[in-house]
């Protein structure tokens, strides 16, 4: 009986001894596949096409799911009110293109008149100075008595008439001055509403150019928000182009892993997508300033909180199968650098 309980007892104690040793073995094996791994997200490239005139939407030749090149037309919105404002900004540039000419013939006729006040005035000034050479002559003939005095008063009245006549000229060159000054201040003010016309016109233009979108870059047209016939407001986005070619990883690594990673290190990637399958990422930036924290302090504790930081990971072109946004992806940190 005795040697039965023994038995049994010997039975159990083996019984334990293999459980816990399967139990160690199972959480060795838990933990070896975990490994030192985050989760990042897949991105890549979207751009909101947006309309620049509002207006109603003419067409759109494209559909959701096609490919498109850069360059490709998007849509197109009505330009009838765009063409109207272009006519009138045309119109009024040719207005002020008249004036500007205008302005200008009269600038030429000023300084015309500058020019012939000028010719005057030298004429007057150079009569003065022969008069007053001759009569400086006649008073030494006068004072000898070779001159009568009839003939000094009759050269004193021409001398003094000529001065006056200098002193007119004088005016009408100040005169002709203000006038050429008025001028080139009109044509000023008419070249500044040409520009500025002219302004307004190219406005109008980009404007009209711009009722037609076309594609920024190659991609895929994902999203279509708006329908032909529909209203639309400047800044609505009509179109959404993904580019599946600019793709990318963007994971949160805590700070006690991120200071083993580097820019331009190359990474492992695994998604339970595809299993079977080891993707290449290079590390393209790492954020310097801190997302989130992964561990919150406590009082009871007395810890720290535990920060993490943005890594953009860069997918490379040289892998076959596709890794769509949203996918979630392992990113094994013990193995940076190692990826060929």
């Amino acid at each position: 009986m005795r040697n039965g309980k023994k038995t049994v007892l010997a039975v159990l104690l083996a019984g334990c001894c293999a459980f816990s040793g399967c139990g160690t073995q199972a959480e060795d094996t838990e933990q070896a596949e975990q490994g030192n791994f985050v989760t990042g997200t897949v991105e890549c490239k979207e751009v909101y096409v947006r309309a620049k005139i509002p207006g109603y939407l003419t067409d759109i030749p494209i559909e959701e799911g096609q490919e498109i090149k850069e360059g490709d037309l998007l849509f197109s919105t009505d330009q009838r009110d765009v063409q109207v404002k272009q006519t009138q900004a045309s119109a009024t540039a040719q207005a002020a293109a008249g004036q500007v000419e205008a302005a200008a013939g009269q600038v030429q006729a000023a300084k015309n008149a500058v020019e012939a006040a000028a010719a005057v005035v030298d004429k007057a000034n150079a009569n003065v100075q022969l008069l007053e050479t001759e009569y400086a002559k006649y008073q030494e003939l006068y004072a000898m008595d070779a001159v009568s005095e009839d003939n000094m008063d009759k050269l004193a009245t021409q001398l003094e008439a000529a001065k006056l006549d200098a002193q007119a000229a004088l005016s009408q060159q100040q005169a002709a001055q203000g006038q050429y000054e008025a001028a080139t201040g009109q044509y000023g003010a008419a070249t500044g509403q040409l520009q500025a016309a002219k302004g307004v016109l190219a406005e109008v233009n980009l404007n009209l150019s711009q009722t037609s979108q076309y594609a920024p870059c190659n991609g895929t047209v994902t999203m279509i928000s708006s329908s032909v016939g529909e209203l639309i407001g400047t800044g609505t986005t009509i179109v959404t182009l993904t580019d599946y070619g600019d793709r990318w990883i963007m994971a949160n690594v805590d700070e006690y892993e991120i200071g083993k990673l580097r820019i331009g290190q190359e990474i492992p990637l695994t998604s339970k997508a595809y299993p079977d399958t080891v993707f290449h990422g290079k590390i393209v930036n790492i954020s310097k300033n801190p997302d989130f924290a992964v561990k919150k302090s406590t009082n009871e504790l007395n810890d720290q909180d535990v920060v993490t930081y943005a890594v953009k990971i860069a997918l490379s072109g040289e892998d076959d199968v596709m890794l769509y946004p949203g996918m979630l992806v392992r990113v094994d940190l013990d193995k940076v650098g190692e990826a060929q």
